[in-house]
Order: C-alpha cells, then sequence, then structure tokens
C-alpha cells in the first residue's frame, strides 16, 4: 500500500494549495519542497514587491502631501529599512503557510524530491535518500528566472527580479531591460525611491499582450513619473563602462545607441524549473490535458510549470482543480475573466479580452472609455490620472473585456472580472449602484455610457 493517496512536489501557489485542498477533502498528503513554501510568489514575487511597492508609494504620498498644507522635511531614507521589512513580510507569512500545512495534518518534507516512480504507483526520492510512494503526483515545480544570451551579460554584473529585491543601496541610474509585468514594477519602485531609470524594451508597446490603447496610456502616465522607456528596442550587448557603470547598446530603427547606468536589472520572463523531474528526458516539457492531466496516468501538474498565464491565483485555482480530478472527478479549468493586476504608478489591470483579440476573434464590438478625472474622489486625491475601457459585443451587449490604468484599478478589476466570467451583459451591469465618492464610480459610469447615458462626462 503506497504511503499517501497525494504527493506533491513544490511548496508554491499550486503546490501549498493542492495540499491544502487536498487534506480537506479527506486525502493522506505529503507535501515536498526544496528550499521555502510560498514559492516564488511568497519569497521573490507578489509579496516582497508589493511590500516594495507600498514603501514607494508611501515616499510618493509624502512629496503629494504639499497639495495638502502637508510640509515634510528631514525625511531619511534607507533601502535597507525597506529591504528588511520586506524580510519581515515573507518570513511572516511563510511561518503562516507552515502552519497552515501542519493544521492540516499535511506531512511537509522540506528537502530535494526527485520523481523516480511513475508507474500505478508513484515514487518520490527524497534527498537524504528515503523514499516515499503515493497513489496520485501533482507536479507543482513552479518557474525561475530566464536569462537570455545577450552579448557581454556574463562579463557584467547585473541583478535580476530575485536578487534586486536583496539590494541594500539605491540605484543612481537603473537601466531595465524588459517592459512586462517585473520590469515595470521594478521601474516604478525605484523611481519612486529616487533612481534615474531607463527601461529597454523589443516588442513596440509596453506590457506586451496588454490591449494596446490602455498599454499606450499608461507608458504616458509612466513617462511623466520620470521614467524613461525605449521600445522597439532590441538589445545588442552589453558591457562594462568604467569601474561603477555599465552600457547597454541596443538598435532602435535602424540607428545604434546606448544608455549608460549603476545598476542592470534583467526582467526578460520566466521559465519551467525541472529540477526533481529528470525522468522527463533530456528536453524536458510537461504538457496537461484538459483535466490537467499529463502524459503519465496519474500525474498531474499545475502552476508556472505548465505555462500559460503564470498567476498565483491561476495557480491556486489549477490546482483545486487537478486535485478534485485526481479524488475522481471531471472538471476542467475554466479560465474566463482572470483577472491580470499590475502594481506599476499608476496601477493597470484587466480581465478577458483586449481590442486586439475581440478584433482577431471576429466579434463587433464597440469601445467606451470613461476617464478618472471625471470622478470626484479621483480629484480630491489628486490621482485624476487613468480611464476605465469596456469591450462590448454590439447587440448581445455581452461585456468581453475590461480594462483599467490609474489608482485602485488592481481593487476594481474584480467587479468586471466576475461579470465577465458569469456572462453579464451591459444593460443589467448599468443598473448596480455604485458607491460615492469612489474609484469603483468609473466602473458604474462607463456601464451608463455603454447605454448612452453620459452623466459626468460628455461624448
Amino acid at each position: 500500500m503506497p504511503d499517501y493517496d497525494i504527493i506533491i512536489l513544490g511548496g508554491g501557489p499550486a503546490g501549498y494549495m493542492g495540499a491544502l485542498h487536498a487534506a480537506q477533502k479527506g486525502a493522506r498528503v505529503a507535501l515536498v519542497e526544496k528550499k521555502y513554501l510560498g514559492g516564488t510568489c511568497l519569497n521573490w514575487g507578489c509579496i516582497p514587491t508589493k511590500t516594495m511597492v507600498e514603501g514607494a508609494h508611501i515616499m510618493a504620498s509624502l512629496e503629494k502631501g504639499k497639495n495638502y498644507g502637508l510640509e515634510v522635511s528631514g525625511v531619511d531614507f534607507k533601502l535597507s529599512g525597506l529591504v528588511k521589512k520586506k524580510n519581515e513580510v515573507v518570513l511572516n507569512l511563510r511561518k503562516g503557510i507552515a502552519s497552515l500545512i501542519k493544521a492540516n495534518k499535511i506531512d511537509l518534507f522540506e528537502q530535494k524530491g526527485n520523481v523516480t516512480g511513475t508507474g500505478e504507483i508513484k515514487e518520490i526520492t527524497l534527498g537524504n535518500g528515503d523514499k516515499i510512494t503515493g497513489k496520485k503526483l501533482l507536479l507543482a515545480t513552479g518557474s525561475q528566472v530566464a536569462i537570455p544570451p545577450i552579448p557581454g551579460l556574463n562579463e557584467t554584473p547585473f541583478l535580476t527580479s530575485d536578487s534586486i529585491l536583496d539590494l541594500e543601496e539605491m540605484p543612481e541610474e537603473l537601466i531595465v531591460i524588459g517592459a512586462g509585468v517585473i520590469g515595470l514594477e521594478m521601474a516604478g519602485i525605484f523611481n519612486s525611491l529616487g533612481s534615474k531609470v531607463t527601461v529597454v524594451e523589443m516588442m513596440d508597446q509596453i506590457l506586451p499582450g496588454l490591449d494596446k490603447e490602455v498599454a499606450q496610456r499608461a507608458r504616458i502616465f509612466l513617462k511623466k513619473k520620470g521614467i524613461n522607456i525605449e521600445t522597439q528596442a532590441q538589445v545588442q550587448k552589453i558591457e562594462k563602462a568604467g569601474d561603477k557603470e555599465i552600457q547597454v547598446h541596443y538598435q532602435k530603427k535602424n540607428k545604434e545607441n546606448s544608455v549608460k547606468g549603476s545598476h542592470l536589472l534583467v526582467a526578460t520572463g520566466r521559465k519551467p524549473v525541472y529540477s526533481g523531474l529528470e525522468f522527463l528526458g533530456e528536453n524536458p516539457e510537461v504538457r496537461v490535458n484538459e483535466y490537467l492531466e499529463t502524459d503519465w496516468d496519474g500525474i498531474y501538474a499545475a502552476g508556472d510549470l505548465i505555462g500559460g498565464y503564470q498567476l498565483a491565483h491561476v495557480a491556486y485555482h489549477e490546482a483545486i482543480v487537478a486535485v478534485n480530478n485526481m479524488l475522481g472527478e471531471k472538471e476542467k479549468v475554466d479560465y474566463a475573466g482572470i483577472p491580470n493586476c499590475i502594481f506599476t504608478d499608476p496601477q493597470v489591470a484587466c480581465s478577458g479580452l483586449s481590442e486586439e483579440e475581440a478584433k482577431e476573434k471576429g466579434y463587433e464590438y464597440e469601445t467606451t472609455k470613461f476617464p478618472f478625472s471625471a470622478l470626484g474622489k479621483a480629484v480630491a486625491s489628486s490621482d485624476p490620472e487613468g480611464m476605465v475601457k469596456l469591450i462590448v459585443e454590439k447587440n448581445k451587449q455581452t461585456l468581453l473585456g475590461i480594462h483599467i490604468v490609474g489608482r485602485e484599478a488592481t481593487e476594481i478589476i474584480h467587479h468586471g472580472a466576475g461579470a465577465i466570467r458569469t456572462g453579464q451583459t451591459v444593460d443589467k451591469l448599468a443598473k448596480t449602484i455604485f458607491a460615492h465618492p469612489t474609484y469603483s464610480e468609473g466602473l458604474g459610469e462607463a456601464y451608463h455610457m455603454t447605454q448612452g447615458h453620459f452623466y459626468h462626462t460628455t461624448k
């Protein structure tokens, strides 16, 4: 008889959520994690970066306080203090997950695990040589930083999205390669804290894949904050420029350009972690069907390992669905309306289809845009930059997509995400009463506009 009903390899969002869900459904569960519970999200991603975003927001708020009669002088900021706070938050939440694992009677093995048996009985060989067996196996090994093969990079000191979180000296001039979510969040943090920031992106827009109009609006706001962004810029090589400077050479519109800085952050995405999955062979790849089962019977996978959205909340959901199926159900993952939140300043959030995707899929659609500058709350808060953009299917009035740039966008988006997921129509959504004065009113106003009512803005 196997030791466990389910063994889970990896203790990140997919791993620990899968373990908790399985245990609460009555399964005997083992969780194997070689480093830290919480994975990338808790230790090097969502949580530490949002702690630093909060620190940057406080600094920006002090400056904005002048508009409200608040004069602040003699402020002494130390990056080491912010890093200390970040570490405290991470450790506290990591302990919280450990207590949940213990409370749910899950056996936790804090060591490397390697899949050594994929037959009817699954086997994991632990780092100390012990073996554990299970009826089913969930692979949740997550992702790691992907470093591109740029000439000169290996000979030049550079930061990743992991290592920059422990930087204790402020960069005078930070160069960021990559204008995706990670790159722009870091650019915003260090810009608010006082660094001069330049972002170099090879694509023709920031936040590739986002609605183009919304991405362009976000770019304008970030430029106002003092962040220099170079798009359509292909990095050619990187080299040292003296003892304390790094020079990034890039080609833009067939012209050679370069930028110098004291620090370099490479934020060009992430790739799956195959550690412990040597059974996959020399060219590893984990494919799953609609039930999240791999090519091996009884072995499932979830989270960043299988690509897709690479979002913690998606990993949570995939793990729950995978566990349900491991325990006998037949459930498919519904990815409709998943919110994507970007914690730049101002924030960006979206759910559903972009305008480009709606066009590509052949929808007859209309767009509606409501500016935050028409909101009393936004004006009172001195944060009027932003808008709500809706993508609505003509005739049916089904809400296809919602895109928000501006303060509180990452909170407001969930109303739209729920509406998209449940197939709501804007004529019904327009009857929702939104509290005044709030930023969420911008969503309500946009719904009214789809019905031809322009209460706080003109056509």
